[in-house]
């Protein structure tokens, strides 16, 4: 749906959003698309802007996800302004306000976890006290284990909301359940993981991360790993096995994928393609990557790069 008139929007965004102040960040002139999918516990939509300015109170209704998907967005709180791009995203939090800025024509994804159902399956599934969600890091990151296991089941839940094929309402009532689980488990894990992971190699494997994440559409090597990072390849590997999962290598796999799914979402159809942005993130076999990018976001590359 588009829009010319802020006042317009803001009415359109209270299902899922409650009371909001929009406004062009420059100029006077507004024009704004959106796509809003609401489920019973959690509200999905995805905004493409000229340019804008938004404020919202402080309101106990839900957690906020916003995923910059082009130009980055600037959320204020007190005197400090952070960036945010499509690697990372930002979780505005029940009681806090939200002011976002994006001087530059932009697309973002937000998605909102009411509160409630929220703090419902923090009880249920981890057996634990929700107030400690207070604590979460407003700074999402998409290179954690749990934060590629959120910004996923995000995906694949966007991706069945907008299926011109009807989805069943066991599939959409699952999706969310896992939407849910996701959530809950990302939040868990960045309240403790200075008691998972305190103390085992935490500089060389930080180091390992900021090269990955800085190189993504570079190739990177084993023995590169093990320079920048200090540490032999091996001691690395295990590292990355206890806090991921999986080894450096599989992670390098995981984020380009992931960088890949940002990109398409955000690409303009006429401007590139599904093989360039494969091969610009090292899969040489198109086929072989469809195939995989399908199991992690549950469409084909092609269905997110034409969403734009």
């Amino acid at each position: 749906m588009l829009f010319d008139d802020p006042a317009e929007f803001e009415d359109f965004l209270k299902p899922v959003g409650g009371d909001v102040l929009i406004r062009p960040a420059i100029g006077s002139l507004f024009n704004a698309e959106i796509s809003l999918k609401k489920l019973d516990a959690v509200g999905l939509f995805t905004v493409s802007a000229n340019s804008f300015k938004v404020v919202k109170e402080p309101q106990e209704d839900f957690y906020g996800l916003s995923v910059p998907l082009s130009a980055p967005i600037t959320v204020s709180e007190g005197r400090e302004n952070k960036e945010y791009e499509a690697s990372s995203a930002h979780l505005l939090k029940p009681g806090r306000t939200f002011d976002c800025t994006a001087k530059r024509i932009s697309h973002f994804l937000v998605c909102n976890f009411f509160v409630d159902p929220v703090h419902d399956y923090t009880q249920r599934l981890l057996q634990s006290d929700t107030q400690e969600l207070s604590a979460l890091n407003p700074d999402v990151s998409f290179f954690t284990r749990t934060g590629c296991g959120l910004l996923r089941s995000v995906a694949r839940t966007w991706s069945d909301l907008n299926n011109k094929t009807a989805v069943s309402k066991i599939t959409l009532k699952e999706r969310e359940d896992d939407l849910l689980a996701s959530f809950v488990m990302y939040s868990n894990e960045e309240i403790s993981v200075g008691e998972s992971f305190k103390g085992v190699y935490p500089y060389h494997i930080k180091r390992a991360e900021e090269f990955i994440r800085e190189n993504l559409d570079n190739p990177i090597t084993r023995d590169q790993l093990a320079e920048v990072s200090s540490c032999s390849i091996r001691t690395l590997s295990r590292s990355f096995e206890k806090k991921h999962g999986i080894g450096p290598m599989a992670f390098i796999k995981q984020r380009r994928l992931d960088a890949a799914y940002l990109n398409l979402l955000s690409a303009k159809p006429d401007a590139t393609t599904v093989t360039q942005v494969a091969i610009n993130y090292g899969f040489a076999h198109i086929g072989k990557f469809a195939i995989e990018y399908g199991k992690a976001f549950g469409e084909s590359p092609s269905t997110s790069l034409a969403r734009q």
